[in-house]
């Protein structure tokens, strides 16, 4: 008798705590799941001897005619392609090849 109550309390117990969950309020969105994503496009031309240099739109700072991305009134030249990728990388893009050619990029982050 026992063990049939203590097998009955088991179940109960068991198959109260999903239909508990179910009903518990989900947890609330956190600010940065809700921030819209920004997104932009890259290109990045290499010279020979003289490295790499990135023309891109962030959809925010107008660049129609795609000059150079500048850094004290001055071309900023890469080393390589990786090291262009790396500095679009550390300002938060996440970059992924555009339109099957190798040097554009589609960049998409969190809007700032």
């Amino acid at each position: 008798m026992f063990r049939r109550l203590s097998l009955l309390l088991l179940l109960l117990t068991s198959a109260a705590t999903p239909a508990a969950l179910a009903q518990s309020s989900p947890p609330s969105a956190t600010p940065a799941a809700a921030a819209p994503a920004q997104y932009g496009v890259a290109q990045i031309v290499t010279f020979p001897s003289l490295g790499c240099k990135l023309a891109f739109q962030d959809g925010v700072t107008p660049n129609l005619l795609l000059r150079w991305y500048e850094e004290n009134g001055k071309d900023k030249r890469f080393a390589d392609l990786a090291a262009a990728l790396n500095f679009l990388a550390a300002q938060g893009w996440e970059i992924t090849p555009y339109g099957g050619s190798s040097d554009r990029y589609l960049l998409k982050r969190r809007a700032q």
